[in-house]
């Protein structure tokens, strides 16, 4: 994503949220993660952390690596068709949607994040099997 671009979904941001002067745990995960929705600041901050941590990003790329298995074992070994993914974060290649519907592709998920980011890019880009339903929703644990 680039200073003037918008994310995905119309410019459903408010643009005092999109800072690309502030860095974002969720786009420094995606870049972490090799997506391309993160700012400068995110890659320069990601990279400090990288040099503090030098093992940051293959803890992030197995953190993502274990959903994936988690949730196949889950949709194929033990016939869940419903997942319910907290904290979602910004879509990246094999969310739990993807991986739970190339299984089962009447599974249900609903995503939920209280990160206006997060939601911006998850109701343009996460779309379901004709078979099964994503929803998101905007809510906190808390």
């Amino acid at each position: 994503m680039t200073v003037d671009e918008k994310p995905p979904g119309g410019g459903q941001v408010p643009e005092d949220v999109l800072r690309s002067d502030v860095p974002h745990s969720a786009r420094i995960y995606n870049y972490w993660l090799g997506g391309k929705d993160n700012f400068e600041i995110d890659r320069v901050v990601g990279e400090q952390v990288i040099e503090a941590e030098p093992d940051m990003v293959a803890i992030m790329r197995a953190n993502r690596a274990f959903l994936g298995r988690a949730v196949t074992y889950l949709t194929r070994d033990v016939g869940i068709r419903q997942f319910l993914d907290v904290g979602t974060g910004l879509p990246s290649a094999d969310n739990t949607h993807e991986v739970a519907q190339r299984i089962a592709p009447e599974s249900r998920i609903v995503y939920v994040d209280n990160d206006p980011i997060v939601l911006a890019h998850a109701r343009a880009l996460l779309t379901s099997s004709p078979e099964g339903a994503t929803d998101y929703l905007d809510a906190d644990i808390r």
